[in-house]
């Protein structure tokens, strides 16, 4: 499989670390919501296993298990979907989980492909004017190899629909396709024409950011987020935008090694304030990178005391690099 297929499909479930108590004027699915996005997956685990029979609790373990257990996280989507076949979310979160599975697998890849690619086309099929489910199919096919089920024809056509769909996601989704076809200079006049027509949003500035980030120039990358935070966000995609911007402030200051004190400032503010949205950042990772720049500015105590507690995470990965984080200092 190719390095983009790898690391294309991905889905991401966002933890919020405030203390929460099982309030007793909510229903088990809404408690167990709340204990999930308050960070207290364990409790939250338990009480979604406990309504088998609500796919919306099924497909809730099964994105909280994307990050623990793959496998676990595709047994919980097969049950939810076996509860409700018409339901456009759940298919999503199915193609998000086998396209993982087949980034990591070498005698499945192309049947968790297959699996991927069906749940993306099914999902687009029952909500065909949804421009998340239309992104989620072009992503995998711009991705994916042609023996894996990729298309780019197919991908246009979805990139043609979003267009129709809404103009703005539409010139989002074009970049992000040419991109995907290391197409760097058409995207970048691309990225140029939609910063001088929604000048006024963070969206464009934050892609911008995150393309000069990939290409690894730091300093640029800093400075496009840094625009990126300073415009108003009213729309749910503009607040997204605005605080991941924040996140990938942080990161940017890691991966660079620069701009540290500002990059512990941006990291504070998103831990803080940054909302619960589908799509934002993990806070949990935004705790690891703000410990990472501690370490870097001298504040070493402190960064060890957050490594060490993100190394009792149920994310296997964070546990792991936090855990190793901790020992080098």
């Amino acid at each position: 499989m190719s390095k983009k297929f790898t690391t294309s499909i991905v889905f991401t479930a966002c933890l919020s670390f405030a203390t929460l108590s099982v309030a007793s004027d909510l229903s088990p699915f809404d408690n167990a919501v709340a204990l999930f996005k308050s960070g207290q997956t364990e409790q939250a685990i338990a009480l979604f296993e406990k309504q088998k029979e609500n796919p919306n609790a099924l497909v809730y373990l099964a994105k909280i298990y994307m990050d623990i257990d793959l496998d676990e996280a595709e047994d919980w989507i097969e049950k939810a979907l076996s509860l409700s076949s018409k339901d456009a979310e759940t298919y999503y979160i199915r193609g998000a989980i086998m396209g993982r599975q087949a980034s990591g697998s070498i005698f499945s890849a192309l049947s968790y492909a297959e699996k991927s690619v069906n749940s993306f086309t099914q999902a687009v099929e029952l909500e065909p004017d949804s421009i998340k489910y239309r992104n989620g199919l072009m992503q995998f096919h711009t991705s994916a190899p042609s023996i894996a089920g990729g298309d780019l024809d197919i991908a246009k056509e979805q990139l043609e629909k979003i267009k129709q769909l809404d103009p703005k996601a539409g010139l989002e989704a074009e970049i992000n396709y040419e991109l995907s076809q290391d197409n760097d200079v058409l995207a970048e006049n691309l990225l140029q024409q939609a910063k001088l027509t929604y000048k006024d949003l963070p969206d464009f500035y934050f892609q911008a950011g995150m393309y000069q980030q990939r290409s690894e120039n730091y300093q640029a990358a800093f400075e496009e987020l840094s625009t990126a935070i300073d415009k108003e966000a009213k729309t749910e995609e503009s607040i997204l935008a605005k605080y991941n911007a924040l996140y990938q402030l942080g990161k940017t200051a890691v991966l660079g090694e620069k701009n540290i004190v500002a990059g512990i400032a941006a990291l504070q503010e998103f831990i803080d304030k940054a909302p619960d949205l589908d799509g934002m950042s993990p806070k949990p990772w935004a705790e690891f990178r703000l410990a990472n720049l501690m370490a870097l500015n001298s504040q070493k105590s402190e960064a060890k005391v957050i490594y060490l507690r993100l190394a009792e995470t149920d994310n296997q990965e964070l546990s792991k690099q936090a855990k190793k984080a901790a020992k080098k200092i």
